[in-house]
C-alpha cells in the first residue's frame, strides 16, 4: 500500500481506527469527493463506450439516413446499440466505484488513480 491509498473500512480492526474512518468517511468533504468520483468515472466509462460501440450507432444512422426508412427500422438498430452500451458501461461503472472508490478515504491524486486504475 502506498502513501496515497487508504485502507477500507473492512480491513481496520481497531475500534477506535474504526470510529474514526467513519467520521471522516461520513463529512461533506469525502461525500463531494465520492460524487465526483462517479461523474469522473461515468465520463469514462461513456467515452470508452462510444469508442467501442461507435459501429452500432452508425447502423441506426445509416438506417435513419436511406429515403423511405420506417422508424422501426431505426429504432430496430437503434435499441440494440443502447441496450449493449448500457449493459456494459452499468456494469463498468458499478466495478470500478466499488474497487477504487466505496469504502476509501479519497486523497490528494485520486482522479489519477480513478482514470488509470491506480497505475498513477
Amino acid at each position: 500500500m502506498d502513501k496515497y491509498t487508504s485502507r477500507r473500512l473492512s480491513e481496520i480492526k481497531n475500534d477506535f481506527e474504526r470510529g474514526v474512518f467513519q467520521v471522516v468517511y461520513d463529512s461533506r468533504k469525502q461525500r463531494w469527493h465520492r460524487s465526483f468520483a462517479l461523474m469522473v468515472l461515468i465520463v469514462k466509462h461513456v467515452s470508452r463506450g462510444l469508442l467501442f460501440s461507435w459501429p452500432l450507432y452508425l447502423l441506426a444512422l445509416a438506417a435513419y439516413s436511406i429515403p423511405d426508412t420506417s422508424i422501426l427500422l431505426v429504432l430496430f438498430l437503434l435499441l440494440p446499440a443502447m441496450y449493449v452500451s448500457w449493459a456494459i458501461l452499468s456494469r463498468g461503472v458499478r466495478e470500478d466505484y466499488e474497487n477504487l472508490v466505496h469504502g476509501y478515504l479519497l486523497r490528494t491524486g485520486y482522479i489519477g488513480r480513478i482514470i488509470f486504475h491506480g497505475k498513477v
